[in-house]
């Protein structure tokens, strides 16, 4: 598989936000991992996950994000998911 910076950059992301990305998905929770992979191969392909209560798809649509930031979000969900939660509720990305 070809390396993330690659990909991203294929993508038309700029460098400022690939080498953001690449840090933060690089360290993305393994349960995530899998869309992570599915979406590097094909970008068509976003696995919506379901984690405590809060979907990303749903943040996807709520915020506006491409699917490695919604990602990173559900991410955050998993790893602090109280100051995660409130600050989606209220609208905060």
């Amino acid at each position: 598989m070809k390396q993330i910076k690659t990909i991203l950059s294929e993508r038309g992301y700029t460098e400022k936000q690939i080498n953001i990305l690449e840090e933060k998905l690089s360290k993305i929770d393994l349960s995530l991992k899998q869309g992570l992979d599915n979406w590097l191969e094909d970008s068509n392909v976003e696995t919506d996950y379901t984690i405590s209560g809060v979907t990303l798809s749903e943040i996807k649509k709520k915020f506006k994000m491409t699917y490695p930031a919604a990602l990173l979000t559900m991410d955050w969900v998993i790893r602090e998911p109280e100051k995660a939660i409130e600050s989606i509720n209220k609208g905060i990305r």
